[in-house]
């Protein structure tokens, strides 16, 4: 019953067997049909670590982190995925595309691929892309690629471009 193991489970009867040269099959109980055999053969095995590959590779995550207003936070936050900030962050943020909106507030280090910020960062900007929005305020050390800053859109600080 309870903590004990049938001496058969974790088991698979081996129902029939071929002799190959290149390969060995053996039926696996219940889990197939009777009369499918499964094929061990070098091919079969690779095509089969393949396919467990590709089904235990993570989704490319979709939906944004959001940090909502009124929401403080301190420290480290990653995200493979989109990250939009509304609340106030004082730490390290690192991201793909990464947007502080109008009431946010980050002081701190922000790495990114693709940066808008519409609200206020301190600090220091890594990242590809920058975009100042119009009602933005930037006092950063900011290091980019390209930068876009809109009318109205405030920016200080040491501009590097990488």
């Amino acid at each position: 019953m309870f903590g004990k193991k049938n001496s058969n489970e974790g088991t698979l009867p081996i129902e029939k067997f071929e002799d190959s040269k290149d390969s060995l099959g053996v039926s696996l109980g219940d889990s197939r049909p009777d009369d499918e055999i499964v094929n061990t053969s070098p091919e079969a095995v690779s095509a089969y670590q393949i396919e467990t590959l590709q089904s235990l590779t993570p989704p490319i995550i979709t939906k944004p982190s959001i940090l909502s207003q009124g929401f403080e936070f301190e420290g480290i936050i990653r995200s493979a995925g989109p990250m939009i900030i509304s609340g106030r962050v004082i730490g390290k943020l690192a991201g793909r595309d990464i947007t502080v909106e109008n009431e946010g507030f980050v002081d701190g280090e922000i790495t990114a691929d693709t940066l808008t910020v519409k609200g206020n960062v301190l600090g220091d900007i890594r990242c590809r892309e920058l975009t100042v929005g119009p009602a933005a305020h930037v006092d950063a050390n900011s290091y980019f690629d390209t930068i876009e800053v809109q009318r109205g859109g405030k920016i200080s600080g040491i501009l590097n471009k990488n």
